[in-house]
């Protein structure tokens, strides 16, 4: 912008002010303009924001009831004492049955004879198998066969393996503990030694003197008389649906296992579905709210977006209706919906499939609404592109305000041009006003009479 230096002097006018004035004047119908456009914007996304956020958690709502979660649970029940707990998913059989823990299953450990801290068992080579794993090669130097030397190379060398191996001291020295880390027969160890001065044969478990302190058996376990063994204490597969934990064994005295139906997730899982679906229709209706006389639209007033969705998430309600209503569902004069409980508990208990018919993986009611929850939240969904239409949107805005910024400047720069002008020619006019008068006041006056 042009500089001028003391624009006003000659005619008195503030100058600065006048133009600042009059490109204020100027400037107020756009800036107004583009102010009311990025409110009314920034309103749109914020309500779309919220609108999206209540549909994800619908969405969210409905993803619980996937796989087995559209099924009543389970409640297990297990005698007071038992050697084992029990844990059911819903696809297992309603029922009891007798369970006896016959034998836990263990790790396989092995111990030294006990030898002087300071004393050298030999040098060479342990070869250490896990099961049927691959055998793993341990290094033992001259000058470090100690046992805490040998116990210090196979932590470092095998423990990766599948080995522990630890040290107890007692009154007649140090003594070799070597575990397994895998329960079961799986987990026995097989040691051999070769090479060195042949003092690491001491630690084979064929022909050496390590003695069997737990022989890492398998666990044993009897259901209303049928025996299974297990490698390890959990056992999912022994009865469908079940995981048995087991935690102590008591030969010979079998313990009650019962499954009973329990819809109360299940109930939980629908009330959450419910809260989301009233959540989602509250947003919608208070984010496309008509005005009033006195009263304002909302930021969506009148968008068909949000009258659409509505529509669609009524009409998947009524689609189903009958078969929600025989669950206990029931609709409100808005739309939204609550819960009979009592309804609900006697409808699941005469058909325990019921829910999963509609919002199981199949579901009558899931399929669609899950289809329109995916068109309307996904990258390319609806609200997306609408939001990102908004945003560019606010990016035109921004690039009309710094074009406007830009316009005033020069708008500014030919008021002052002008009136810079203006202001001297009425100096020069006062200066040659003054001069006449200070020309005339010299001239001789005549009288009349003369």
């Amino acid at each position: 912008m042009a500089s001028f230096s003391s624009p006003g002097i000659g005619s008195g006018l503030d100058v600065h002010k006048m133009v600042t004035q009059l490109v204020a004047a100027e400037r107020a119908p756009s800036d107004n303009r583009i102010d009311r456009f990025e409110s009314t914007t920034q309103s749109q996304i914020s309500a779309f924001g919220k609108i999206n956020s209540a549909l994800s958690g619908l969405r969210d709502a409905l993803a619980k009831f996937e796989g087995e979660s559209a099924s009543p649970g389970r409640k297990v029940s297990v005698a007071e004492g038992a050697g084992f707990t029990a844990t059911a998913g819903a696809r297992a059989s309603l029922g009891q049955y007798d369970v006896t823990v016959e034998r836990l299953a263990s790790t396989h450990k092995l111990q030294s004879a006990p030898l002087a801290s300071d004393a050298q068992l030999g040098h060479g080579t342990l070869t250490i198998s896990v099961g049927d794993g691959d055998p793993v090669s341990v290094s033992i130097a001259e000058g470090e066969g100690s046992l805490a030397d040998v116990r210090d190379a196979i932590n470092k060398q095998a423990g990766a393996h599948g080995v522990s191996a630890t040290l107890v001291r007692g009154d007649a020295g140090d003594v070799l503990v070597l575990s397994s880390t895998t329960t079961g027969t799986e987990g026995r160890l097989q040691v051999t030694a070769d090479g060195g001065d042949g003092g690491l044969s001491a630690l084979a478990t064929s022909g050496g003197t390590m003695t069997v302190v737990d022989p890492g058996n398998d666990a044993l376990v009897t259901v209303d008389g049928i025996s299974r063994t297990s490698s390890t204490n959990r056992i999912d597969d022994l009865i469908d649906g079940v995981t048995l934990d087991l935690t102590k064994a008591a030969p010979g005295e079998a313990s009650s296992l019962e499954l009973k139906s329990d819809p109360s997730t299940l109930k939980a899982g629908l009330l959450g579905l419910i809260s989301a679906y009233n959540t989602a229709l509250s947003q919608l209706r208070t984010q496309s709210a008509a005005g009033s006389e006195d009263v304002p639209g909302a930021a969506l007033s009148g968008d068909a977006a949000p009258r659409g969705i509505t529509q669609s998430l009524r009409g998947f309600v009524s689609q189903n209706y009958a078969e929600l209503a025989a669950l206990g569902f029931e609709t409100k004069v808005d739309g939204s919906l609550s819960l009979d409980g009592a309804t609900f508990d006697k409808a699941v208990a005469e058909d325990p499939q019921a829910v999963q018919r509609l919002l199981g993986d199949e579901g009558s009611l899931r399929g669609p609404l899950a289809g329109a929850l995916k068109s309307w939240l996904g990258d390319d969904g609806m609200i997306s592109d609408r939001t990102e239409a908004l945003q560019s949107r606010m990016k035109r805005l921004e690039s009309d305000r710094l074009a406007l910024d830009r316009r005033m400047e020069k708008v500014e720069a030919n008021y002052l041009r002008q009136f810079t002008a203006l202001d001297a020619m009425v100096a020069q006019m006062s200066s040659v006003s003054s001069f006449l008068s200070q020309q005339l006041a010299t001239l001789p006056s005549y009288s009349q009479s003369s």
